[in-house]
Order: C-alpha cells, then sequence, then structure tokens
C-alpha cells in the first residue's frame, strides 16, 4: 500500500479522506491512524506538526481539525450562482 504525501499545497481534507480510506481497509482504529498520518506530511506541514506541543493531540478528530484549520487556505472555495451570474467579459 501506497500512502501518498502531504506538502500543503492541496486541500488538507482531501488528503485525510485519501490516506483514510487507504488504510481503513486495513486498520480499524483511529489512533492508530492518527499515528499513521503524520508521516505523510512533508515540507511546512511537517514543520507545524513537529512544533505542536507535546500531547496536544487528542486523537484523530484533533488532529484532522487542526490540520484543516492550519492548511485551510488551501481548501477551495465553491462559488455561488450570484457570484457566477457577476462575472462580466473585459473587452481588450
Amino acid at each position: 500500500m501506497t500512502l501518498n504525501n502531504y506538502d500543503d499545497l492541496a486541500d488538507p481534507r482531501e488528503h485525510v479522506q485519501n490516506i483514510c480510506n487507504n488504510l481503513e481497509l486495513v486498520i480499524q482504529d483511529g489512533d492508530a491512524i492518527c499515528k499513521i498520518l503524520p508521516l505523510t506530511f512533508r515540507g511546512s506541514t511537517r514543520a507545524w506538526y513537529n512544533n505542536l506541543k507535546l500531547s496536544s493531540i487528542m486523537g484523530f478528530n484533533d488532529l484532522y481539525a487542526k490540520l484543516v484549520s492550519r492548511f485551510n487556505t488551501n481548501i477551495p472555495t465553491k462559488r455561488s450562482s450570484t457570484e457566477l451570474f457577476s462575472i462580466t467579459r473585459i473587452r481588450g
């Protein structure tokens, strides 16, 4: 089984979902997944994780929430129909 790495350039929710989908095939324990997930972190994500205070993660849901909160700028925003209708073409 190959687990993709996360380097803070993508949606953290999608990364966690992909990891969970792969791991849940063989592991049903959220605590184990919580320990494996950081092994996929690279670059600034790894630095962020390494700088967390010891014992500051209370479980998988807590790690997920902190990861998403920290890297939420990589989450694509959904456009409303109002925004789409306000798009105009600039003549040039």
